[in-house]
């Protein structure tokens, strides 16, 4: 056991002399996690221009349980159904059992197991940039990015990345995606985490986000019942984009409506005109006689009575003011077309060259 520490400690000094001359070549970029800064027990590193940051500090601070095994010198971390295994010095690591190569190995260094600052991120499901000028890194936990494992993860040094040749399609947040709901969804029978399904709609190839044939999932979140003069309320978050492979991607997603107040085409992406805000959230509304849908903001409620203002403008339904507007369970029917607005940045690796047809509409 005693030989065994002695050897252990002879390559942790000797890794540790190889880095320092690598680090020293180029100052140890600044780290921000959500906009705050990183807290790291020593700096990153710099090896071949990538990144390394102590095996704990990343991992902990993305939600992710790890453990280290001094006996085989193997890392194993999960978060939520991902599962991410690195071994010192080897490039070769899995994602959920999927063999994926690295730029950089993970590495012993003066006592600390230092990894990948980008890889570990984007297994974790988070968003990566980098400002070469200020030479910042910033981690968005709150986005989502899927690789494809199996290829090679390269990092392009502008917040971006290849993946064996395949190309990443980034979609930044705010953007609208539009789509046609595959079933009708009434809060008379719906139920919370209730899923259901809406199609990406696509005329052409490359006019939108996510290749033709996408499915956007999403979950019922709150359901509130038509009683008597209270109108029936619907709310829905989207989680998921399943592609016609069957692939799935996680997103965070919520329902707009498509008209010129609410969004705009700008070179190519639909995009909302604002920004939301933390409360601005839209709910399917059982208000007015028109045919179809109405999505509203529930303003404020008295009892069981809510305020509701209706995104189409105009619209405001508020039984303390003795409003004469028809009521009834809140329904979205099947093959309505409505936009979802991505509350976070998304990426996925494109592996059915959707990346040159998207080229075509928008700059990549």
């Amino acid at each position: 056991m005693k030989t065994k520490f002695v050897k252990s400690g002879v390559l942790t000094l000797a890794l540790g002399a190889g880095l320092t001359a690598a680090a020293q070549a180029q100052p140890p970029a600044e780290v921000y996690l959500n906009g705050k800064p990183l807290q790291t027990s020593m700096a990153p590193l710099n090896q071949n221009g990538r990144l390394l940051v102590p095996l704990r500090d990343i991992f902990e601070a993305l939600g992710a349980r790890v453990d280290f095994s001094d006996l085989t010198q193997t890392i194993a971390a999960q978060r939520g159904n991902t599962t991410v295994k690195m071994a010192l010095g080897s490039r070769e690591a899995e994602v959920n059992s999927q063999h994926v190569l690295l730029d950089v190995p993970a590495t012993a260094y003066y006592g600390h197991t230092m990894v990948p600052l980008r890889f570990v991120s984007e297994a974790m499901g988070a968003h990566v940039d980098y400002n070469g000028g200020n030479n910042v890194v910033s981690i968005d936990s709150g986005g989502v990015i899927a690789g494809n494992p199996g290829h090679h993860w390269r990092d392009r040094g502008d917040g971006g990345s290849q993946v064996g040749g395949y190309h990443q399609i980034s979609i930044p947040a705010n953007t609208v995606v539009p789509v046609i709901m595959d079933q009708t969804l009434s809060s008379r029978d719906a139920y919370v985490g209730q899923t259901f399904t809406s199609s990406v709609q696509s005329a052409r190839p490359g006019d939108s986000e996510f290749p033709s044939g996408t499915k956007l999932e999403g979950t019922v979140t709150e359901v509130s019942r038509m009683d008597g003069n209270s109108p029936g309320i619907l709310d829905v978050a989207f989680e998921t984009a399943i592609f016609p492979d069957g692939t799935r991607v996680p997103l965070h997603g919520s329902l707009i409506t498509l008209d010129a107040n609410n969004v705009a085409n700008r070179s190519g992406r639909v995009v909302a005109k604002s920004a939301k805000r933390p409360n601005d959230t839209l709910k399917i509304v059982g208000i007015g006689a028109g045919a179809g849908f109405v999505l509203g903001k529930v303003l404020k409620k008295n009892g069981a009575v809510p305020t509701i203002l209706g995104a189409l403008g105009g619209l405001l339904y508020d039984k303390t003011q003795n409003n004469r507007v028809r009521t009834s369970d809140a329904v979205i029917p099947a093959n309505t077309r409505i936009g979802v607005r991505l509350d976070s940045p998304v990426r996925y690796t494109d592996t059915s060259n959707y990346y040159e047809q998207r080229s075509g509409y928008i700059h990549m």
